[in-house]
């Protein structure tokens, strides 16, 4: 299994697709599954570096007090001196997209471009109808039974939705990630992660929804972010807010889907991410 030393005592996984200098990376908890459109990427001439967030799976647990998003973009940062990625494009879904936005803001010099599916920033003190962190602490995952009966239910929900895919590739993408989402589940302690990870504390530039408006106008960097209309988690209208105050920025919102639109519309996002960023010269440093 491939690992990067990202300091003295973490290791982050992760895995690699495609080859080249243009550089995209991705961070989730659950790699390899919910972006597998970021793999369809490697096939359009993309060198793709898909990496589990430290805290979760196989890289290293979450040190108390740490702060998830910060943490995790330096972690990005660390993987792309790695590869000697000087300037990198990166694609996130969910949480995995606030780490995108996180880099937009510490370290605009580095990021050529951003894609975030489901990705909000999400509207500032409007109520969550879905909190994993939340579920965790609340002890419904905490029992070992209850973390295998999880991981067995996860994994025939993703078999089930095999039906969807018309694709023969998808649908061995779906039934690798469905086994590889199981292990994952089953050797987290994922209770006491989350316990440690406690939350982000707010940055300035999100403690009120005015406060985080004036820092998207600012963006400079490429944006293009997809959303599902039907999205009970990261709404509409989060969304449509950050399209309307980032210059230049890009939407694709998808009617028929929701959350998991990376699931349902994954070969879509692919080529929506290659075609912007040709338009936009995302890869072009001269």
């Amino acid at each position: 299994m491939p690992y990067i030393k990202v300091d003295e005592e973490v290791s982050v996984f992760y895995e690699e697709y495609g080859e080249g200098d243009r550089y995209v990376f991705t961070s989730l908890i659950y790699p390899f599954y919910y972006a597998n459109y970021a793999k369809e990427l490697a096939k359009r001439g993309y060198h793709v570096v898909d990496v589990q967030i430290r805290g979760y799976g196989a890289s290293s647990r979450l040190p108390e007090g740490v702060n998830g998003n910060d943490q995790w973009s330096e972690d990005i940062i660390k993987v792309a001196d790695h590869f000697g990625a000087k300037k990198f494009a990166y694609t996130g879904i969910s949480h995995g997209s606030s780490i995108g936005w996180t880099l937009i803001h510490d370290h605009p010099d580095r990021i050529s471009g951003f894609a975030g599916v489901v990705c909000g920033p999400k509207l500032i003190g409007a109520p969550s109808s879905f909190s994993w962190r939340n579920r965790l602490v609340d002890n419904e995952l905490t029992a070992a039974e209850k973390k295998v009966k999880k991981a067995e239910e996860t994994r025939q929900s993703r078999l089930n939705e095999l039906r969807e895919y018309q694709s023969e590739y998808w649908q061995d993408q779906l039934r690798k990630n469905a086994d590889m989402e199981y292990y994952t589940i089953t050797h987290t302690d994922a209770r006491e992660d989350a316990m440690k990870f406690g939350g982000n504390p707010t940055p300035d530039y999100m403690t009120s929804e005015e406060n985080l408006i004036e820092w998207l106008k600012t963006i400079k960097t490429p944006v293009i972010i997809f959303g599902g209309m039907q999205d009970p988690i990261v709404v509409p209208e989060s969304m449509i807010r950050t399209a309307t105050y980032v210059p230049h920025l890009k939407m694709v919102m998808f009617q028929d889907s929701d959350h998991d639109v990376a699931l349902s519309h994954g070969e879509d996002l692919a080529n929506d991410i290659d075609y912007f960023f040709r338009e936009r010269k995302v890869f072009d440093f001269s």
